[in-house]
């Protein structure tokens, strides 16, 4: 009988990039979470929040949220295992993501809204990724509840 193991996913195609407008002590700019060093790494300084907004279709609460999650995903990275199935695990992937964020938002007593409305092209300038072999898959804004 087979244990499992052979065909378990943990491929983890996705990406975490912090888009941060108004974090107490956390420099606004670009952030990209490193898993090997368990930290964000500054990518890019500055304000970003109009550039974000403009991107997801003039949506103006990314441009105004304390943050905004950026998630992309390493396509690669599940495809050469699960071919075009591997699609439709990357947006479940995201999806279960997305949801941890609304759990931890609520936690922490702050307003969450992800989005999937965005000119994929301009999300995918905006991080520096190549839009081919990284693709920007889902976006989550964060802030304080009005």
């Amino acid at each position: 009988m087979n244990s499992g193991l052979s065909v378990c996913g943990a491929l983890y195609p996705i990406e975490t990039y912090v888009v941060v407008n108004g974090v107490a002590g956390v420099s606004a700019g670009i952030y990209h979470y490193s898993v090997k060093e368990s930290q964000l790494l500054l990518i890019t300084e500055g304000s970003f929040g109009r550039e974000l907004s403009q991107a997801a279709l003039g949506q103006e609460m990314l441009g105004e949220a304390a943050c905004t999650f950026v998630w992309t995903a390493v396509v690669e990275r599940s495809k050469w295992k699960y071919r075009e199935r591997a699609y439709r695990y990357i947006y479940m992937d995201v999806g279960h993501i997305g949801e941890n964020l609304y759990l931890a938002a609520t936690g922490l007593n702050l307003g969450c809204c992800t989005v999937g409305a965005f000119f994929d092209d301009e999300i995918d300038r905006l991080i520096g990724i190549d839009g081919e072999k990284e693709v920007s898959v889902y976006l989550g804004a964060v802030g304080h509840i009005r």
